[in-house]
């Protein structure tokens, strides 16, 4: 490869001496066995093998050296091998001065491919080429670090914690255009922060003003939030706001930030939880009428135990177990099924008590005691039941930070990034990723990315990039002057024009130039339309 390789602003060289200081150094920290060899080193063992070979009473150290090795002479030059059988290949074995250049040569070969790849290829001819120098390479290696796919998005690296109920509340949409019931495509999720309560709504559409309505409806039931956080956008958020004002003019809440908050993944694991009741109910009661399950389903999932929160959502908002009627009373189940009003629930009880029991008022008032006893009051009961759901809460953020740690560690300001660019806005022949540094983190965790041709306009989460072991470029090659979509930087890097493919979503032939692939020129492919008939293939 050329001194001023692809490895941004440092020479082939620069890399050179940097991989041998860190093999040397690993050499230096614990015993690899002679996978890594100075030049005196490495001279040592031939003439200890030369000597071995020539001795005819050997020592043990004489005999370890030619089980493991062998000397042979090429045109004069005396080189170190694995002593092999006579039908094996020959391995040589290889100094830290030769490291670098060998799996520079083998990963060029194998065109840029991985480490075990790497490692297959340089195997079939050499002794003590590790996994470990492998790997040390191809973190040296700008094109591999541009290429490679992202790791999949772990847990949330900053979560929001709140102590109070309606301190902040998640809006979300379910689409459900796909299966219609009747007038009703969406679902409206609501839930709050704290106890994880879920409110269900069915939806004709997605604009602001339905959504204010059912949300005022809610207000006027529970109280309003001081943050309404939502993932459909901020214009989106702004605009159910205003319309809720509207309807009732002295509320005032703000809307939080979308997606960069980071504690919007509670609602989507809701929504997951949503969706998988709502198929259940549907099959168990043999209809598609999904908008009269929504009801059951809330409750289900509000009595539901949450591991985050340690109870039922139902519990952390009420500070009490939810009842159904007599099913969650002490009363068997073959007692009360054929219960009509009070005075079957009397007669019933009273003949089935001894003369020693209580009558059936004297059981249900005990039960109703016996909760209120059990924690004095419902007034502590309730601040129990939050202290407790945002203890859990706190535990759980303590674990999910832990996680998001190892999968996605925080960077800091000069640390290299690699940033996915999205399939649109790169051609079939361009790198997968963009390379910037980190030029600055705000107080929320957020993280400003310089490339060489500008400042990236958007504010990243870690989760949204992988930090690089290498520094291919530094804050001082940033074009500060300038601010620019990743859209455009990916284009300013492209090799070609930078644009990505296409697709179509027609619904008849292709046969004019209303199909976008038709209008290009280019041939529909199997991202377009399903599998519909076409004729621009």
């Amino acid at each position: 490869m050329e001194e001023d390789s692809v490895n941004g602003g440092h020479s082939q060289k620069e890399w050179r001496e940097r991989f041998m200081t860190t093999v040397l150094q690993s050499e230096n920290d614990k015993s690899t066995h002679f996978n890594v060899l100075t030049k005196d080193k490495y001279q040592q063992l031939i003439n200890e093998v030369e000597t071995a070979a020539n001795t005819d009473k050997k020592t043990p150290l004489q005999q370890r050296r030619l089980k493991r090795f062998s000397v042979i002479d090429i045109g004069g030059v005396k080189k170190l091998v694995a002593a092999r059988e006579r039908n094996e290949n020959i391995k040589y074995y290889l100094t830290v001065d030769e490291l670098y250049d060998v799996i520079d040569a083998a990963h060029v070969a194998v065109g840029h491919g991985g480490r075990d790849r790497k490692l297959a290829e340089t195997s079939k001819k050499y002794a003590n080429i590790t996994k470990e120098e492998i790997q040390l390479y191809l973190s040296m290696c700008k094109v591999c670090h541009m290429k490679k796919n992202k790791k999949k998005q772990g847990l949330v690296s900053k979560p929001i914690l709140h102590s109070e109920m309606n301190s902040r509340c998640q809006v979300d949409l379910i689409d459900f255009q796909t299966q219609p019931d009747d007038k009703f495509k969406f679902i409206m999720v609501y839930q709050d922060h704290l106890t994880k309560f879920v409110l269900l709504r069915p939806l004709q559409s997605k604009r602001a003003e339905e959504v204010a309505y059912q949300l005022n409806d809610i207000f006027l039931t529970l109280g309003a939030p001081c943050i309404l956080q939502s993932d459909n956008g901020r214009e989106f958020v702004n605009k159910v706001i205003s319309e809720v004002t509207q309807l009732w003019p002295e509320l005032k809440i703000v809307h939080g930030k979308p997606r960069h908050s980071q504690s919007q993944g509670s609602v989507e694991r809701a929504n997951q939880d949503i969706e998988n009741m709502l198929a259940s109910w549907m099959a168990d009661n043999k209809t598609t009428k999904w908008s009269e399950g929504l009801r059951y389903v809330q409750f289900m999932k509000n009595r539901a135990f949450h591991s985050g929160i340690k109870q039922s959502p139902y519990k952390a908002m009420f500070g009490m177990d939810p009842r159904v009627g007599l099913s969650t009373s002490s009363l068997p189940s073959e007692i009360f099924k054929d219960i009509n009003d009070e005075e079957d629930l009397t007669k019933v009880i009273n003949n089935n008590l001894t003369p020693a029991s209580e009558t059936a008022d004297d059981i249900l008032m005990e039960e109703d005691e016996n909760m209120v006893q059990a924690h004095t009051s419902t007034d502590n009961q309730i601040k129990h039941s939050r202290k407790t759901a945002a203890e859990g809460l706190r535990k759980q953020a303590k674990k999910m930070k832990s996680h998001s740690d190892k999968s996605h560690p925080p960077a800091n300001i000069g640390d290299n990034v690699m940033i996915p660019i999205p399939d649109v806005d790169k051609s079939k022949v361009d790198l997968r990723n963009i390379i910037g540094v980190v030029i600055d983190i705000t107080d929320e965790g957020l993280y400003k990315v310089g490339t060489k041709h500008g400042i990236l306009q958007t504010l990243y989460c870690r989760t949204q990039f992988d930090v690089s072991a290498q520094r291919f470029i530094t804050e001082n090659d940033v074009n500060m002057e300038s601010e620019i979509s990743l859209r455009t930087a990916a284009t300013k890097h492209s090799i070609g024009s930078g644009q990505g493919f296409l697709k179509c979503s027609c619904t008849t032939s292709c046969k004019t130039n209303r199909c976008l692939c038709k209008k290009k020129n280019v041939l529909c492919n199997s991202k377009c339309h399903s599998s519909l008939s076409c004729n621009n293939k």
